[in-house]
């Protein structure tokens, strides 16, 4: 009876050389097959976003990239519309996550206006801005698609921008100071990040920054807050 057990889980070997183990194949359910593609779908269409565009943006394109047939695409992703939104909202979930652990983690780091500037740098001067902000601009021809891109945008960066806020105050600076550093910041590197698309300069980014970086701490130093204030990048 043994050998009868035994014989199920191994097959015989010559001498000298250990029995070769059997495992059993771990099948994937149907939810997780699904899922898998849905994401390949989702990858392949923020590729194509980026690479042409929403002007260039065809679903069949997205279909061949990600290597399933137009029925299941149209099965997870009826629509253009839909296919456009959820892409956006897919990568802006995943730099939501980056942002949101690079916030926390500044209460740390005793260099919180270097990882407010990093984390905005990171973000407005990536493709997932870019690619927003084209939908933005092809809104103006396709309304409910600038109201979706809007939305992604608001919903990803609202949680962010709150965390930071609650950083600046936990490390001493008051509630409206607080704000106003984070909108000025903010607005600097979207600029910046703006400007890079017709003129990049990475050198001076980097020096504009510092710039910034440094005249943020003269202030704080003479508002007498608590904070401390990090060296300049």
């Amino acid at each position: 009876m043994a050998d009868v057990f035994n014989a199920t889980h191994a097959t015989h070997a010559p001498r000298g050389r250990a029995p070769t183990v059997v495992r059993p194949k771990v099948r994937r359910t149907q939810e997780a097959r699904s899922d898998e593609m849905k994401q390949r779908i989702l990858a392949a269409a923020f590729e194509v976003l980026k690479e042409r565009g929403i002007a260039g943006f065809t679903t069949p394109e997205v279909a061949r990239r990600a290597g399933v047939s137009r029925g299941a695409q149209v099965h997870h992703f009826p629509s253009k519309h839909e296919l456009v939104v959820a892409a956006m909202e897919h990568v802006f979930q995943l730099a939501l996550a980056h942002g949101l652990e690079l916030a926390k983690t500044a209460k740390q780091s005793n260099r919180p206006l270097e990882a407010l500037i990093k984390d905005a740098s990171a973000f407005y001067f990536s493709d997932y801005f870019y690619v927003g902000l084209d939908m933005l601009l092809a809104g103006g021809k396709d309304p409910a698609l600038k109201d979706a891109a809007v939305q992604v945008v608001r919903n990803y960066r609202r949680p962010v921008e709150q965390t930071w806020l609650s950083v600046m105050r936990e490390l001493g600076l008051p509630e409206a100071a607080s704000e106003d550093l984070l909108l000025l910041t903010v607005s600097l590197v979207r600029g910046l990040g703006i400007r890079a698309l017709w003129s990049p300069e990475t050198e001076r980014v980097a020096q504009l920054l510092s710039l910034w970086q440094a005249m943020v701490g003269a202030y704080i130093k003479s508002t007498g807050p608590l904070l401390h204030q990090p060296e300049p990048l």
